[in-house]
């Protein structure tokens, strides 16, 4: 009896025993998962109200190693469609939210009312929908695309910039700009009066990215002088009849000989660098959001020359530019208005966050 008793004592003392041992080990400090310390670098372009403090802090760095990642001399001075490196922890921020280097953009559907003398060609230059994409979107243009009707609505399906600002309004002779975006001096353009410089942000864009690919082109090149594009609030600008509502801009053209080059000059075959210009130009095109260029006939030829070096034959540059077909040729996108010789005139067409705009 006394035996078992004692066997009792043992076994009760080993089981104590081994459950103090797992009780330990469950109570021991489990080893933390090793940090994933992996990185990427993510684009963001800035947007209006930006600064670097507010980029800094939305994606958790420094303002100074923004600074130090995009060489920034003085982070005080950012601007709108400015495009920003930043390091990041990897999978943490998704690639379409945080930019592909270029301004975010959505795809909708508007209305546009068709007017009086109004033609595909006419519609699709004012708007930057192509003819085949109106057609493509309205089964009224694919039966009859050349019976519109004054008051027929037609839908467009363009990009707007998520979130931008600068409204044109009305005509670019008669209109305004609502909250306008003033364009400072960016690669490859340098603005001549701030004043004088504020457009929409697809104005602002369009010529931020162009002049970029040209320095980007020609790194030793000297810079295109901006001239005009419209006051803060739009309206009338002396001496211009149009540069009203933001969605107009002069800009130099380049010339051969730089060091002699003051800004708006007058060209001739001389001085005219051909290949520089049209470069520009051609870049200005290939966005589909131009309505207009003007250039001076003479320099038009001097372009068009270019253009046949290059390769271009009658019939692909007969929509781009006027030039052999006369002045009173209007099909061209690049087309002659007096006053042009010593600068050419971009006219951008309605951004679909526009109100009324013609």
């Amino acid at each position: 009896m006394a035996l078992m008793r004692r066997l009792c004592i043992l076994a009760t003392f080993i089981l104590c025993l081994f459950t103090g041992i797992t009780n330990f080990a469950d109570a021991a400090p489990k080893k933390k998962p090793a940090a994933n310390n992996s990185k990427e670098t993510i684009t963001y372009v800035v947007q209006k109200g930006d600064s670097v403090g507010k980029i800094a802090k939305k994606y958790d760095v420094r303002a100074e190693d923004i600074a130090r990642w995009n060489n920034l001399s003085d982070i005080a001075h950012i601007k709108i469609g400015q495009k920003l490196r930043i390091r990041v922890p990897k999978g943490t921020v998704s690639k379409s939210s945080s930019g592909s280097g270029q301004a975010p953009t959505i795809t909708q559907s508007v209305s546009y009312v068709v007017k009086k003398g109004d033609t595909l060609g006419k519609i699709s230059r004012k708007t930057g929908v192509s003819i085949a994409d109106l057609k493509k979107n309205n089964k009224s243009l694919q039966k009859n695309p050349d019976k519109l009707k004054v008051g027929q609505t037609l839908v467009l399906r363009v990009q707007r910039f998520d979130g931008a600002t600068g409204v044109s309004r009305g005509l670019a002779n008669n209109g305004s700009l609502s909250g306008g975006i003033e364009l400072k001096s960016g690669p490859g353009y340098t603005v001549r009066n701030p004043a004088r410089s504020y457009g929409t942000a697809l104005t602002n864009s369009l010529i931020m990215d162009t002049l970029a690919a040209y320095r980007a082109k020609y790194p030793k090149a000297p810079n295109y002088l901006i001239g005009d594009l419209s006051t803060k609030n739009g309206g009338k600008l002396t001496p211009h009849l149009s540069h009203q509502s933001g969605r107009d801009v002069d800009i130099s053209y380049i010339a051969t000989n730089p060091k002699n080059f003051v800004g708006f000059a007058r060209m001739n075959a001389s001085n005219f660098d051909a290949e520089k210009n049209w470069y520009t130009l051609e870049r200005f095109l290939s966005t589909k959001k131009v309505q207009y260029i003007f250039v001076d006939y003479e320099v038009q030829k001097l372009l068009y020359n270019q253009a046949k070096k290059l390769g271009y034959t009658d019939s692909q540059l007969k929509p781009m530019i006027q030039y052999p077909n006369g002045k009173k040729s209007y099909y061209a996108i690049i087309r002659h208005a007096k006053g042009h010789a010593d600068h050419f005139h971009v006219r951008f067409v309605c951004a679909s966050t526009d109100v009324n705009c013609q």
